[in-house]
């Protein structure tokens, strides 16, 4: 049996550590379906999502840090609470609060929610 702490915890390890497309790659089921609350946005898999964030993170100009404030279980769902600071191509400052909700399914993110509110 897959214990689900174990698996959210080397999640949010690698996403602190700044490897937020690798942890898709690992961590994200295939046909994970991932959703922007804000706004609706929606990516229909794993594919999408890793576009997705490869081209956000190549608008960059510097990822600055993640800091996770909080995280939690229940049965196949995971909580993770972060600040996100980033620098963007302009040279602006980009702070975001946000929560991701997970739902797993054979140790593995089948669906994504996240809720962001910027700083």
């Amino acid at each position: 049996m897959i214990n689900l702490d174990n698996q959210l915890h080397a999640l949010d390890t690698m996403v602190s550590k700044g490897e937020i497309l690798e942890s898709i790659n690992a961590f994200y089921h295939e046909n994970c379906t991932f959703t922007e609350m804000a706004g609706g946005a929606t990516r229909a898999n794993r594919k999408d999502q890793h576009e997705h964030l490869s081209g956000f993170f190549a608008s960059l100009k510097g990822f600055n840090g993640a800091t996770l404030h909080s995280s939690a279980t229940d049965g196949d769902v995971s909580l993770s609470e972060w600040t996100f600071d980033m620098t963007a191509g302009d040279g602006s400052s980009i702070v975001w609060n946000e929560v991701l909700v997970r739902h797993w399914r054979d140790g593995k993110v089948i669906k994504e929610k996240y809720y962001n509110a910027s700083a």
